[in-house]
């Protein structure tokens, strides 16, 4: 059942209201004349909600690096005369993700999770707090090549505070309609106390249920096993020869892990001043499938291979990961295979796999 239905000039005037009080991140198209289609989306910071294109397939990278910057400082250090004080630096600003798919959704619930697991990272939860997070649906996969279907992340029910649905357009003058789901309370109050939305019809109920029937129509399934099965898959599949048939194109240059919107693996440095006695404690992203990830002191590599370091990076995403957390490791939006210049394709390697076993 829907909550409310909003048209998108409305919703663009809300989300203008909001830009007063918060940054608005969204997705903003730009011309690459290089691809074909010459255009691409990226999340962006925008001061205007008319510069948002919420008509857009995928973005390039997901929204995780307002989550979780590429780099950040964690606190400033400074030396006094009975040792060192250290201030922690947080990032509070209010923000509004505007525009984010079900498979970036997945994705940031398993941030939510892995950084509160063992300990509460209070830098990242600094961010998500004043998050607002406003979600959009696919009715149709967003390019070639995901399998968001077979890791069960096309759909999502939680996780946002407002969620839309494209149901088509309003009479003939092309403003969409969108049915509307609340996830949280602040989600709720922000729509309601604004009056600019409206309850749902009958007609509105029916159109919803078309879409959800369209949609998983739209979606069809690319891995030759369930996710389900993926883990006992890997297990018997750790000496097999497929990764170093694999490995032998892997640049280890790392775009999987830096476009991956699951990946959370990060290093920690310290920087120092020129003048002696102040600095910083800095973190900042890493990435398993570069060749010093697994570098240790005295110099033994624990993966000094590429096709180790392939191996480790596959074995998470379908199977570690979950087994740790609860939550898949890999939303199936394909931006690695995308990003990766070797061609090498996560699909491909687990149905390789599954025709080996």
């Amino acid at each position: 059942m829907l909550d409310r239905i909003i048209l998108h000039s409305d919703l663009i005037g809300l989300v203008d209201e909001l830009a007063h009080k918060r940054r608005i991140i969204g997705p903003v198209v730009r011309d690459v004349p290089e691809c074909d289609p010459p255009l691409r989306y990226f999340y962006e910071e925008v001061e205007r909600a008319d510069q948002l294109d919420l008509s857009f397939n995928y973005c390039v990278y997901s929204p995780k690096r307002y989550l979780t910057p590429p780099n950040e400082t964690l606190f400033a250090f400074r030396r006094e005369d009975s040792g060192f004080t250290a201030t922690p630096e947080y990032d509070r600003r209010p923000t509004v993700l505007v525009g984010v798919h079900p498979c970036d959704l997945h994705a940031i619930r398993l941030y939510d999770r892995v950084f509160d697991l063992e300990f509460r990272d209070e830098h990242y939860f600094a961010r998500r707090e004043a998050t607002m997070i406003i979600g959009l649906d696919c009715r149709a996969p967003c390019t070639d090549g995901v399998f968001c279907k077979d890791m069960g992340t096309n759909t999502i029910e939680e996780g946002f505070d407002v969620m839309l649905y494209p149901l088509g357009t309003d009479g003939d003058e092309g403003n969409i309609r969108y049915g509307v789901m609340f996830g949280t309370k602040a989600g709720r109050e922000w729509l309601l106390y604004s009056r600019q939305s409206a309850v749902p019809t009958a007609a509105d109920e029916r159109a919803f249920e078309k879409y959800r029937a369209e949609k998983e129509a739209a979606f069809s399934f690319a891995l030759h096993t369930r996710r389900e099965d993926l883990p006992q898959l890997l297990g018997r599949s750790y000496d097999s020869l497929l990764w170093d048939a694999t490995a032998r194109r892997c640049y280890s240059c790392g775009s999987c892990n830096l476009s991956c919107p699951t990946c959370y693996c990060f290093n920690i440095a310290e920087e120092t001043d020129l003048a002696p006695g102040s600095g910083r404690r800095q973190r900042e992203w890493d990435g398993c499938l570069l060749p010093e990830f697994a570098l240790v002191a005295g110099d033994h590599n624990f993966r000094a291979k590429a096709a180790s370091r392939l191996r480790h990076r596959i074995y998470r995403k379908a199977a570690w990961v979950q087994e740790r957390s609860g939550l898949v490791g890999c939303v199936g939006c394909a931006r690695c295979d995308r990003a990766c210049t070797a061609k090498i394709n996560s699909v491909e390697i687990y149905n390789q796999l599954a025709e080996e076993v």
